[in-house]
């Protein structure tokens, strides 16, 4: 049964965006929240807020390279491997995320010095 049209399996985790932002960090590997926020079509802040949440939690992990803050499922957390096998599971069912993961850029864009 659905709730006010919105699939179910897709707010699993909370909320629809904490869900997909989970399943794109599955489809990715290893993302950036301003490609998230990019790739969703929704303001930075949201997609940090929902990162910081997921971090304090353990279920995603950052770290920095260079100027830019990566994000990725974090490998410690206990259950990694069984919770990115289900993402991939809930990412057949959105055909949508599949298709904005299929045309993403795999760095952040590198600003050029004028010289």
């Amino acid at each position: 049964m659905r709730v006010s049209g919105l699939d179910p399996k897709i707010s699993l985790f909370g909320s629809r965006r904490r869900t997909e932002v989970l399943i794109l960090l599955a489809l990715l590997e290893e993302s950036f929240p301003s490609e998230l926020a990019r790739l969703l079509a929704v303001p930075l802040f949201t997609i940090q807020r929902v990162l910081s949440d997921l971090e304090d939690q353990g279920i995603v992990a950052a770290r920095v390279r260079g100027r830019t803050r990566l994000v990725s499922l974090n490998p410690r957390f206990f259950a990694c491997n069984e919770l990115r096998q289900l993402l991939h599971r809930l990412a057949e069912g959105e055909p949508e995320l599949e298709s904005l993961v299929a045309g993403h850029r795999t760095r952040p864009l590198q600003r050029r010095r004028i010289t």
